[in-house]
């Protein structure tokens, strides 16, 4: 048995506990068998740390990976599962669907209200839900007359969403005939480590408004900011929003040429600063007065930094960083400033410096059992996530059901992903996730109290274009 040690960036709290659950709905028949003799192949002859166990360490708490040697026949190396359906997707399903780009934002029905049609329901949904010596790769299939889910389920201790992308692009490639590169990080901690902690001068790694190790004291002051909502407002709506490609183009360009007219050069904000500021006011409808905000968003390091370029495609394991803009806002502020202050925070974000001390008071951080929310006592906090990058490329016509039975080229399947990356049942009116980008828009998981839905949905009745929003 082959013991090796997990870095501490992966043990990040809460991502020790969470097992992120990825849905791949492809538009076509896949084929149950090559699928899942090519993820069996996979492991075995290829990327053999994913048929690891994650165990605790008993000396302190911390995860470790237990590799065996050689893998016996009876040894379990991924859970798999599958159900056939005599009928198309679309019925029963409840799986969203898109609406006219002249409605607006639209509110659909949220993950949770569907997601059981696409994976069993004795998951284990969280690691400390799990069964002793569970597998880390769960994977269902659901095959229906016309379209194919596959159903990921996997620790978050054990990679990020482009981590699970280089297994899926590594899986379907050698079915298609393709091996797959050489494990990156396989028993080591590539990302940059150079120096400690005690390393660093007080003064940068102490850095208001950004990641950084907190006093005793703080941790009860950040969580005392956010109880008056919880207990005005404990009850959650929680949607799947879908912001068409055309509204957030037509946006972009506006508050591009108006931030340009403004700051004397053109910021260079993207779509995704803005369905985070659309985000971030919606989110505060409800809000009359001013606040600090900090504003953070996830970045990935790959292709960021030199460990991570050739090799971006053979590393699975999280590659994660957190740009924080803080600022006041009240309920006027406007879209385009909040689209500027988050493109400022991430490009202050890519250099070096800024990475090597934010990685290193993350493992701080964690040697502490403090969490990694980016938040100073008082201010409210918005996260967002986007996991759209990571589905570029990935392409199911490997396992297609009708090629690997009649041979032939045809144009990729259509793709469509949603899932959940977070604590399990906790609020999402603080930290949206944007799942992809289909070819009519965004999709975004998303919450916010009763109250605001009312203010929301009253508010893009009258403005759909978000017209001097």
């Amino acid at each position: 048995m082959d013991i090796i040690q997990i870095p501490l960036t992966d043990q990040q709290i809460p991502i020790n506990n969470i097992r992120t659950r990825t849905f791949f709905v492809v538009h076509d028949r896949l084929d149950e068998d090559v699928l899942r003799n090519g993820l069996d192949r996979l492991i075995q002859d290829h990327w053999r740390k994913l048929g690891a166990r994650l165990v605790i360490r008993p000396k302190d708490g911390f995860l470790e990976y237990h590799l065996p040697r050689t893998f016996e026949e009876k040894y379990v190396l991924f859970n798999w599962t599958s159900q056939e359906f005599d009928y198309p997707i679309d019925k029963n399903t409840g799986l969203p669907k898109a609406t006219p780009s002249e409605d607006g934002i639209t509110l659909l029905p949220p993950l949770t209200s569907f997601e059981e049609s696409f994976r069993p329901s004795d998951w284990p949904l969280e690691m400390k839900g799990q069964p002793h010596d569970a597998p880390m790769l769960y994977v269902h299939m659901s095959l229906f007359d016309d379209a194919t889910v596959v159903a990921v389920s996997y620790p978050h201790v054990l990679g990020d969403q482009l981590g699970l992308a280089n297994i899926m692009k590594a899986w379907l490639g050698l079915i298609k005939g393709e091996a797959p590169p050489p494990m990156a990080g396989v028993d080591t901690d590539i990302l940059p480590n150079e120096k400690s902690y005690a390393d660093y001068r007080k003064k940068e790694v102490v850095r208001k408004g950004k990641m950084r190790v907190r006093g005793k004291m703080e941790d009860p002051l950040v969580i005392l900011a956010f109880l008056p909502d919880f207990i005005l407002h404990p009850k959650e709506d929680k949607f799947i929003v879908f912001l068409p490609q055309p509204l957030v183009d037509s946006l972009r360009q506006r508050h591009s040429k108006a931030l340009a007219e403004k700051y004397g050069a053109d910021p260079g904000i993207t779509n995704n600063d803005i369905i985070t500021g659309i985000l971030l006011k919606l989110s505060r409808m409800h809000h009359k007065t001013a606040w600090t905000m900090s504003l953070s968003q996830t970045m990935n390091l790959r292709g960021r930094i030199p460990e991570l370029t050739e090799n971006r495609d053979a590393f699975i394991h999280n590659s994660l960083l957190f740009s924080t803009a803080r600022f006041r806002m009240d309920p006027s502020t406007p879209l385009s400033e909040l689209a500027y202050q988050n493109r400022l925070a991430y490009n202050s974000a890519l250099n070096k410096k800024y990475i090597d001390i934010t990685l290193v008071v993350t493992r701080e951080m964690v040697r502490r059992g403090q969490g990694t929310h980016v938040c100073e006592p008082f201010d409210h906090s918005f996260h967002f996530t986007s996991w759209n990058a990571a589905w570029r490329g990935l392409d199911f016509s490997p396992a297609l059901k009708e090629q690997v039975e009649g041979g032939g080229d045809r144009a990729p399947p259509k793709l469509f992903v949603m899932g959940m990356g977070k604590v399990e049942g906790g609020p999402d009116r603080y930290s949206p996730t944007l799942f992809c980008k289909s070819a009519e828009g965004y999709w975004v998981n998303f919450g916010v109290p009763p109250k605001t839905t009312a203010l929301i949905r009253e508010y893009l009745k009258k403005n759909p274009t978000l017209e001097n929003f």
